[in-house]
């Protein structure tokens, strides 16, 4: 289908003008001499004729679409509902010679589409489209990947920018091109756009460049950009690049359909984003997934703490060299992972946590990570843990060492404790103060109102007003089960020293620490208070 603006381009060395601005963007499958009868007539045709006998045939039969040459004045407002859908030139030429003109280009242009659906039932590859392509968008295309890796360009048209020159240079964009784009928050634009995006000079290049991405759910895969350099930018040219696109995203979903790891991914995103819950379907479509139904799992769910730099294509890439026997799939700026074990322990998902870091480093990642889980309908609910290991890990991270615990205390009661200079958070270490999270998360305060959260205030005040160190003693004497010795060692303390500032805790409380109960419940108040002092901290530093 042939566009008004290509039309009206070919026509601009005429003196023209049109009278399509009302009328939804027209698309012409053909050019024709105009019939003797208007039952011959279609709306997709556009007719070559004389100025008057379009006007006398719309006022008859309105609704079709005309080129012609003027042969008659007109006054544009008198004559508006004749003149709809009409494009005349001010021309001493005759209608054959016009409709040839036109006739020429769509022949040049449908040509070229048959050749690129030729190539398509072929099985081409981008390389061939692109081809094909060179000599009717006339400016250089390039296609990537995700990874912005160069899958395809238009050899015989050269690109003049510098950053499309280091590109084809090294086969790919580099970090500093990268920086570029993060710097003129692309990537965010490219998230939020559907359709064709034209960034003007100085923005990417020194010309205007055409950009638009071809999506497989909700990942952005693959990316095809046009350097107007030897042709100007002009929405002509920008309508031959979108049929450019629309095969190249026939090639595009051919290869996602076909390609195993794509397929995988449509399955785990509707299970995730959607609503597959069904077993009996989940298992049908893993048998064709290349997913095991059974085993060992557990997920992983990765963010990043600045969207705006990150170029999750490529973090994906490497992670994949890194985890190439697990299933990835990305979605807008959120990456979820499907491990699968030999074994239902985790040491092998914290061997590869370690070998992570420091890419989750390089690309200010943050991981969560659920619990080990043993049939794939249950990746849901491994989603959500890992996602709210992540969020409360990060919460409870801006805390730091809130009691002001020597070292080693910290170290043995922080609730991370993989060495991962908080980028990775295990499900298992923070559902505890999910569940306290979730108590204090409504109208009902569970611990406002308790003795021991009242008791270990008051120990709070006690040591401020007398320089002392009871919480810290009852923390140490808490997590190492009594044994007085053993938190000694933690405190620096000798163990009749911490049984007299236990003794005296008792005193100032109270309460029997010999009772299990009474135990468990001051530890909850101190993980309370955690809870808290984090959701508060956190919740300032994010404003």
């Amino acid at each position: 289908m042939i566009t008004k603006n290509i039309v009206i381009e070919l026509l601009q060395p005429y003196r023209g003008s049109h009278y399509l601005d009302a009328i939804a963007e027209p698309e012409f499958k053909w050019i024709s001499l105009l019939p003797d009868s208007p039952d011959e007539m279609k709306p997709d045709i556009l007719y070559a004729c004389l100025l008057s006998a379009a006007m006398q045939c719309n006022i008859a039969n309105p609704g079709y679409f005309y080129l012609c040459i003027r042969d008659r004045f007109t006054d544009d407002d008198e004559d508006s509902e004749a003149l709809k859908g009409i494009i005349v030139i001010n021309e001493n030429k005759d209608v054959s010679w016009l409709f040839n003109l036109v006739q020429r280009r769509f022949m040049e242009i449908n040509e070229w589409i048959l050749k690129m659906q030729t190539a398509l039932i072929d099985n081409c590859d981008y390389q061939r489209l692109t081809d094909l392509s060179e000599t009717v968008l006339k400016n250089f295309v390039s296609i990537f990947d995700s990874s912005y890796t160069l899958l395809a360009y238009t050899k015989n048209i050269s690109c003049q920018d510098p950053v499309n020159i280091t590109m084809l240079e090294k086969g790919y964009h580099t970090d500093e091109t990268m920086q570029k784009f993060r710097d003129r928050r692309r990537f965010e634009i490219y998230e939020q756009e559907q359709g064709v995006i034209v960034s003007p000079p100085g923005v990417i290049a020194q010309y205007e460049i055409v950009t638009k991405w071809c999506r497989y759910g909700d990942e952005l895969l693959l990316q095809a950009v046009m350097e107007c350099s030897h042709e100007p930018l002009s929405l002509a040219s920008i309508d031959l690049f979108e049929i450019f696109m629309e095969y190249i995203q026939i090639c595009f979903l051919r290869y996602q359909r076909t390609n195993p790891s794509h397929i995988y991914s449509s399955l785990l995103s509707e299970m995730l984003y959607e609503n597959l819950t069904n077993p009996f379907i989940i298992g049908e479509r893993a048998k064709t997934s290349d997913i095991l139904f059974k085993g060992n799992f557990d997920a992983y769910r990765v963010v990043f703490e600045d969207n705006s730099t990150v170029l999750v294509g490529r973090f994906v890439k490497e992670l994949t060299a890194y985890l190439p026997d697990s299933k990835i799939i990305a979605h807008k700026y959120e990456i979820v992972v499907l491990n699968t074990y030999s074994k239902s322990d985790n040491k092998q998902s914290v061997r590869n946590l370690s070998k992570l870091l420091p890419l989750f480093e390089k690309y200010g990642a943050m991981c969560g990570v659920s619990e080990m889980f043993t049939s794939l309908p249950e990746l849901k609910n491994a989603y959500t843990q890992a996602t709210r290991a992540q969020t409360i890990g990060v919460q409870l991270r801006t805390l730091g060492n809130y009691w002001n615990f020597d070292t080693a205390v910290f170290e043995a009661t922080a609730f991370e404790k993989t060495g991962s200079n908080g980028k990775v958070f295990f499900y298992d270490s923070i559902y505890p103060y999910l569940a306290l999270h979730f108590a204090q998360s409504g109208p009902f305060d569970a611990f406002g109102n308790t003795p021991h959260s009242k008791s270990l205030k008051k120990l709070i005040e006690y040591d401020k007003e007398n320089n002392t160190r009871l919480v810290q003693v009852l923390y140490a004497h808490l997590i190492s089960e009594r044994r007085a010795t053993a938190a000694g060692r933690l405190l620096n303390m000798h163990r009749n020293n911490v049984l007299y500032h236990v003794s005296r805790i008792e005193d100032i409380t109270g309460l029997d620490l010999n009772d299990y109960w009474t135990r468990l419940k001051f530890m909850l108040a101190f993980h309370f208070i955690e809870i808290q002092e984090s959701n508060r901290l956190f919740s300032s530093q994010a404003q």
